[in-house]
């Protein structure tokens, strides 16, 4: 069985959950060759983009048996499905893959299952949060609608990506594989056609090949080093992410309840007050220390088809404080401290109520909750990877 294996989300030149996803699941499949010897896996790339992570370049795919990577910036989809005799394409992000410019998608000759990870486009329209946002950044969406504007005369069509999406799956016989619960609803509430082809495995935990056991960021260093208690507050930048909000109710916080208090985080061009460290964007290893120090996650999302950062905050033990919103409760449980992400009042009230509570059973809660998850994980990443290697979406084709 041949496995052509899309590796394009992890050439992306922003690395997001997405990019996690597929190269913990390729590293995954490969550490698996070993049991399926009839399997031999290609890898989807481009020769135009490097990879973040050396473990996935072609140079170094190519010293395993039976992984051939494939640059499809030399020929089109269907001739390198049809020219390798591909039994099955694994798309890791099937909106993203359709940005790519890889030809007609329809009715490719091989069995496809698709990763959607969320909705997030269609339930963001659909509740116009992101366009309020956008009220007081119209710089932002002129960016945003130019983007996408550049991104289809890139892919070489100007047919909308949701259509696309469908054509991929709808055309394809194509099985579809979500991240939480929440997601499978979603996909099933924007696209009912397929709501019998969706099949839930929780996102990985995430590798981390260049660990380092050095802070490289200086000013995280000093924040460590002087044993300052900062919250973390990731990708500030994004709208979606809502780090205005969560800034203003800590900086109302800090003057009222705790001046010692220091909220850092990444995106922010600049510090807005005294207590605001604003860090550029760092580094896998460098996250994964500011996650180990800091006093709590700070976590104000407006969407989330799985959610990432709370889960490896409390891998270290760390307390999260949380908007309530889409995937966040089915994946977090009752360990952390919610809010309602809309109102600053809501978050500057959760700031205060944490203040006020037993850290230590914070933490053990937080120890406790990514333990159950990280069990999940790992159990529906073999289950995942295990279905793929023998077979198991192609048979349900025949069924």
């Amino acid at each position: 069985m041949n496995i052509l294996f899309d590796q394009t989300e992890a050439q992306t030149s922003y690395y997001n959950g997405a990019a996690e996803y597929a190269q913990t699941l390729f590293l995954r499949l490969v550490s698996l060759l070993g049991d399926y010897p009839d399997v031999t896996l290609y890898s989807l790339y481009t020769s135009e983009r490097s990879f973040k992570y050396e473990a996935l370049s072609p140079e170094s795919l190519r010293s395993h048996i039976r992984v051939v990577p494939v640059d499809y910036s030399k020929k089109k989809l269907k001739d390198i499905i049809s020219e390798n005799n591909i039994d099955l394409l694994f798309v890791t992000c099937a909106q993203t893959f359709c940005d790519l410019p890889l030809g007609d998608l329809s009715h490719l000759g091989c069995k496809v299952v698709a990763v959607i990870h969320d909705m997030y486009v269609e339930e963001m329209a659909s509740s116009r949060i992101e366009y309020l946002h956008y009220i007081k950044h119209p710089g932002q969406f002129l960016y945003n609608c130019l983007g996408r504007i550049k991104v289809r005369l890139l892919s070489g069509t100007t047919t909308a990506r949701a259509k696309l999406m469908v054509r991929l799956i709808g055309d394809n016989d194509s099985e579809i594989v979500t991240v939480s619960d929440y997601s499978r609803q979603a996909i099933r509430y924007f696209l009912p056609e397929f709501a019998d082809k969706i099949h839930v495995f929780y996102a990985p935990m995430k590798t981390c090949p260049d660990e380092s056991t050095d802070i490289c960021n200086g000013q995280l260093k000093e924040l460590v080093d002087n044993h300052r208690k900062y919250y973390l507050l990731l990708s500030a930048d994004r709208i979606t992410k809502n780090g205005e909000r969560m800034l203003n109710a800590f900086k109302q916080f800090a003057a009222n309840a705790d001046p010692s208090a220091l909220i850092a985080t990444t995106g922010c061009k600049k510090s807005l007050f005294s207590n605001h460290v604003a860090l550029p964007f760092l580094s896998s290893s460098d996250i994964n220390k500011a996650y180990r120090h800091c006093h709590a996650l700070l976590y104000p999302t407006l969407f989330e088809g799985f959610g990432y950062p709370p889960v490896e905050a409390m891998s270290y033990g760390k307390p999260v404080l949380s908007s309530n919103v889409c995937s966040i409760p089915e994946v977090l449980g009752d360990s952390p401290v919610y809010f309602t992400p809309i109102y600053e009042s809501s978050m500057y009230g959760a700031l205060l109520k944490f203040n006020d509570m037993p850290y230590d059973k914070l933490a053990e809660k937080a120890t406790n909750q990514y333990l159950t998850i990280k069990a999940r994980q790992e159990a529906d990443l073999q289950n995942l990877a295990t279905k793929l290697m023998n077979g198991y979406f192609i048979k349900l084709q025949k069924q």
